[in-house]
């Protein structure tokens, strides 16, 4: 659902005639917060690349980590597509290279966070279950 959710999301933001930050002017908060030094395409590139870490993170987490990479790989090709219809169907927009490998690095950043999830539980289930074994090692030395 949640996944489901946020695809819609991203439909809205990715495949509207106009950029949602096309002339947002940034800069009197960006200054106030002492980081007067980013530049818009910054801004812009950094938007790209989190608009894609759930993505990531989220069918990561669905799926067997043995398909991890066809994750990436369909999320790559979804940032291309994405860019390519722009450039074919909404002129509004201004389709670039460097939003498909913002986008990817998302992808990437998504599903290098689900790994450390799935490792941090596994640890977790693996020492629940060693200490559940310990008692029952101990009995056996015992008799």
């Amino acid at each position: 659902m949640l996944l489901g959710i946020y695809v819609i999301g991203l439909a809205v933001v990715a495949l509207s005639p106009v950029s949602p930050i096309r002339g947002v002017d940034l800069s009197q908060e960006l200054d106030s917060a002492g980081l007067g030094w980013v530049t818009y395409t910054q801004l812009e590139s950094f938007a790209n690349v989190m608009l894609f870490v759930p993505l990531g993170l989220l069918i990561a987490l669905l799926v067997s980590t043995r398909w991890w990479w066809a994750v990436v790989v369909v999320l790559v090709l979804l940032a291309g597509g994405i860019e390519l219809g722009q450039a074919l169907f909404l002129p509004g927009r201004v389709p670039t290279i460097d939003d498909v490998l913002a986008n990817s690095t998302g992808a990437v950043v998504g599903v290098a966070i689900a790994a450390v999830i799935r490792g941090v539980a596994y640890l977790a289930k693996r020492g629940r279950g060693a200490d559940r074994a310990r008692p029952v090692a101990a009995t056996k030395l015992n008799q």
